[in-house]
């Protein structure tokens, strides 16, 4: 197996490969994707609580649905 190592940006849920790499339909490749992710901790001002930063980066949680806003008001 041969490795290539490259510095790629995502775009549209892709990773482009580079001119010098050919590969053919059916082809078996094993990728490993490694990444910093962003710190919502980083951008955070002093002065800033925790809605505010939940509203900037809000958590995603499986199988989550919001209530609708009549469903909030019975509550």
């Amino acid at each position: 197996m041969q490795a290539i190592e490259f510095d790629a940006i995502i775009a549209d849920q892709a990773i482009p490969l580079p001119k010098s790499v050919f590969l053919t339909g059916g082809q078996t490749v094993r990728v490993v994707v490694m990444f910093d992710p962003p710190n919502a901790m980083d951008d955070a001002k002093p002065h800033e609580g925790a809605i505010a930063r939940l509203s900037r980066n809000p958590l995603v949680i499986k199988g989550f649905t919001a209530l609708s806003r009549d469903e909030a008001h019975e509550r």
